[in-house]
């Protein structure tokens, strides 16, 4: 990592991966369920008479809230880069938060006409819009504050937010279900978890506004190399660097999608699993993707982070199409459980040496901004449109294994790209040629500092 800041303290690497992993839990729990809930919100707002049709259209709106990340990046990311990056992580939980609550709030299709839709489409790209900046900015933040030896393990913390946001929103929205009848689901149950994102939101915004600034950034302000125009330079100096994390954003975003978001509506809609059933599984195999991601995390600070990613890609490739047939075969929800838990464990591979890289490609000045454009670029077309492409595949060719393909192609141009590029060096032999171990993907001369 290219930094001259002294070593972090523990206590402060603690603090940060505390932060990290409580601002994406809101920004994860908050996307997740209306992801899950989206053959229950979609009728309310998109009142068409067929349900495959507003299904279409509750994922349309589901990706458009990714749409508009990347500005949120790059905004965010000029505010983390200039003024700090607490002041971005302290601003973008407190507009997730607030927006989350007022979509909670909002009136249906049947209270106040065409104007319900507009309003949900609305919020959500409010929400993309503050999303743009968080996850990706934890991450720095906490790759900034991380120890040496173990900043793969740290790189862990920030997606473990993203999963257990995701399993509590897979738990809330089943209980929920249980308790329900399914017109009372439909009236107002499905309010319930966005409403609870305001404690969430508060909680997070109390362990982050104790936070002092990373030591890479108290270094640039204190030196006064703090970028005028980060991205500005961050496209000028480091443009390929920004195209590889949104290839690698692409690739493993889109794996999780179709595993979470897509495999819900799926197993709902196409199976006829009960809503109360597809919820808690959803919830309760995300652990698995934290087993994945603690054990990945540990593994890269040793074997490197290249070496792991393609791990879980394998995982993925050889697990996708077996995954869907077997669902397909309408089993009970222990095998389906099953098969969800090991694609979690998959991606949960997968997502620590991918946000542990992104730090790493750039240097201090400019780090928040360019990994987050790029990020953000990558999961518009990975984690935004994935689910619609998937349904809409499915739809126009009549077979539910359309999307197990779709992951066939990503999870095999991701290897390709990896043993291609020369990133699956070993660390030992980076280190023998006098590289630096973190170096593991090549970074661009002309971004370093």
């Amino acid at each position: 990592m290219a930094s001259s800041a002294s070593e972090p303290t523990t206590r402060l690497s603690r603090r940060a991966g505390a932060a990290g992993l409580c601002g994406t839990l809101v920004e994860y729990f908050e996307f997740a369920t209306y992801g899950l809930l989206t053959v229950v919100i979609a009728p309310q707002f998109f009142p068409s008479g067929n349900d495959a049709t507003a299904i279409l259209s509750g994922l349309a709106v589901f990706a458009a809230g990714y749409l508009v990340r990347p500005l949120g990046g790059i905004f965010f990311g000029r505010i983390g880069d200039r003024r700090g990056r607490k002041t971005a992580l302290v601003a973008t939980v407190v507009g997730m938060g607030a927006a989350s609550v007022l979509l909670g709030l909002l009136p249906t299709y049947d209270h106040v006409g065409f104007l319900a839709p507009v309003l949900l489409v609305v919020l959500r790209l409010v929400q993309g819009f503050f999303a743009g900046g968080e996850m990706i900015g934890a991450s720095t933040y906490v790759a900034e504050t991380a120890p040496r030896h173990r900043r793969g393990f740290y790189a862990a913390l920030t997606p473990i937010g993203a999963t257990t946001g995701i399993g509590l929103a897979g738990v809330c929205s089943g209980v929920i279900a249980l308790i329900t009848t399914s017109g009372q689901m439909a009236a107002w149950g499905w309010r319930i978890p966005f409403l609870l994102c305001l404690p969430l939101a508060l909680v997070a915004l109390w362990v982050r506004g104790g936070l002092e600034d990373s030591p890479d950034f108290q270094e640039l302000a204190k030196n006064a190399q703090v970028s005028r125009t980060p991205f500005r330079e961050a496209l000028k100096t480091a443009p390929m660097n920004i195209v590889r994390v949104a290839a690698i954003a692409l690739m493993v975003n889109a794996i999780g999608a179709v595993g979470t978001t897509y495999m819900v509506v799926h197993l709902i809609a196409d199976i006829g699993m009960a809503q109360s059933q597809v919820f808690l599984v959803s919830g309760f195999t995300s652990v698995f993707s934290v087993v994945g991601m603690l054990v990945s995390g540990s593994l890269s600070d040793r074997i490197g982070k290249p070496q792991m990613l393609a791990v879980g890609l394998t995982l993925s490739f050889v697990l996708a199409v077996p995954a869907f047939w077997l669902i397909g075969t309408a089993p009970g929800a222990l095998v389906v459980g099953l098969l969800v838990a090991l694609w979690q464990f998959s991606v949960g591979v997968q997502n620590p040496p991918m946000m542990g890289t992104f730090a790493e490609l750039f240097p201090p000045r400019i780090r928040y901004t360019a990994a987050a454009f790029g990020f953000n670029i990558g999961v518009i077309f990975g984690a935004g449109l994935t689910p619609y492409a998937a349904q809409w595949l499915a739809k126009i060719t009549d077979s539910s294994y359309a999307p197990s393909f779709l992951v066939l192609v990503v999870a095999g141009a991701g290897l390709a790209v990896l043993f291609s590029s020369g990133a699956m060096r070993p660390v030992g032999a980076a280190q023998a040629g006098g590289v630096s171990p973190t170096a593991e993907i090549p970074v661009e001369a002309a971004a370093s500092d």
